[in-house]
């Protein structure tokens, strides 16, 4: 089997440690030849954990697609609404790509996207990882073997943990669904994906509802600042 060179853009978590480390540990399959981070400590680690050459180091993706082509596939690992533009280019360039979920905020621009590669014949594939769980994996093989009986319905709940919760949606990068995507896309598109895949079908209608119970103004308790850390004190001595 011929070597997969890939470049990825965006070497934080999701980019260096869930996606590009299995390059560390099969280096017979793929191997990462260039990467775009805008911080440098990010970038330096990834640069030597992979041996890229500095000159297949850039701070911003677009330095790296303005480039010829530079590996066989791209990894989008940047912010959810930087996902479309790097990703057209890359597939304008030639690129295989796996993007990070979801695929944009945008559904127009998912629409675009998945367009684009099949009129340039690229694969496309995103970042939905529950598929390849042991869990999820188990569950599709026995529903596919018939083992369980014929599927009815199905019951799924995705619980975030609370520190994903305090860190992520509220201090972290999604904090703002205005420069992110919005809770209810960055985590159910992981869900409607699994319920969908363990079917085998496609959804004909969806209904949804909800309101926000608790965390409102007239909830918190008597004193209560503005922010949880300006209340926190210290009585270590």
């Amino acid at each position: 089997m011929k070597k997969i060179t890939a470049a990825l853009l965006g070497a934080g978590m999701r980019g260096e440690m869930a996606y590009a480390s299995y390059a560390l540990s099969h280096p017979d399959e793929i191997q990462f030849v260039a990467v775009a981070e805008p911080d440098r400590t990010k970038r330096e680690r990834f640069r030597e954990l992979h041996s890229i050459p500095e000159e297949m180091c850039f701070q911003g993706w677009e330095e790296l697609l303005e480039k010829p082509r530079l590996a066989d596939a791209l990894l989008v690992c940047t912010q959810d609404s930087m996902h479309y533009e790097p990703s057209i280019k890359a597939l304008k360039a030639g690129y295989h790509l796996l993007v990070e979920k979801p695929m944009s905020p945008n559904p127009l621009e998912c629409i675009r996207m998945g367009e684009l590669a099949r009129e340039r014949q690229r694969v496309f594939s995103v970042c939905h990882v529950l598929r390849y769980t042991p869990f999820f994996s188990t569950i599709k093989k026995l529903l596919a073997e018939g083992r369980i009986g014929k599927l009815v319905s199905i019951q799924h709940n995705e619980n975030v943990g609370f520190w994903h919760q305090a860190h992520s949606f509220v201090r972290g990068n999604w904090g703002n669904s205005g420069k992110s995507s919005p809770m209810i896309l960055a985590k159910c598109c992981h869900d409607m994906d699994i319920l969908l895949w363990l079917v085998g079908a496609q959804c004909k209608r969806l209904s949804s509802f909800g309101s926000l119970m608790h965390f409102r103004k007239e909830e918190a308790p008597e004193g209560a600042p503005m922010r949880c850390l300006d209340g926190y004190n210290d009585t270590r001595n």
